[in-house]
């Protein structure tokens, strides 16, 4: 599953080949607009639950880990939202009709808003309804990037978002070391003895 989700990421719109093109025409991820959801179903739920199916494969993955999913993959969908928004513009040129084209910039700021904010308030939801420990709220640390990162997507155009998507990308990084370290020991609480 590491290994795909590593070709994936790259295969995308990188090598020879770009998975976004390959041999659908307009029906392809990336002229389709579909990009978002292949994302948030690939970076999210495959890349989340595969290793659980791996060791219990007759077992219904827990709550927990379907709300870590899709935490993870509302962040993955925001990296690809800021590439979309800053090329919009030349995107439309060559026929790709992503979601930042059809429904224009300001959606797809709003539409990255969304993702960020669901990424956080997923994880509050479950600590106030006890669903998950208090540790599930150590992500909350990457707020001010995620804060900085959502006022310059919603400023800024074109090129200058070009660090955004990288910013976008460090912070899903950062939310994602926390949340594995918060649900590691979560799990393997210090022994009192």
């Amino acid at each position: 599953v590491t290994a795909t989700s590593v070709f994936n990421a790259v295969a995308y719109t990188g090598g020879p080949f770009p998975l976004g093109y390959v041999g659908l025409g307009r029906v392809s991820i990336g002229y389709s607009g579909l990009g978002d959801v292949f994302v948030m179903a690939y970076f999210g739920y495959v890349a989340t639950f595969a290793p659980y199916y791996l060791r219990q494969p007759f077992v219904a993955p827990p709550l927990d880990l379907a709300l870590a999913a899709t935490a993870l993959g509302a962040l993955a969908t925001g990296v690809l939202v800021v590439n979309n928004l800053r090329d919009r513009n030349t995107d439309v040129l060559v026929g790709k009709r992503t979601l930042a084209v059809r429904f224009g910039g300001t959606f797809a700021r709003s539409q990255y808003i969304v993702l960020v904010v669901a990424a956080y308030a997923l994880l509050a939801a479950a600590v106030a309804l006890r669903l998950v420990p208090f540790l599930w709220l150590s992500p909350f640390a990457t707020l001010p990037l995620a804060v900085s990162q959502v006022r310059a997507v919603w400023a800024k155009d074109g090129a200058a978002l070009n660090p955004y998507v990288g910013g976008t990308a460090k912070l899903q990084l950062a939310f994602g070391m926390l949340l594995a370290a918060a649900i590691l020991a979560s799990a393997h609480p210090p022994s009192t003895s």
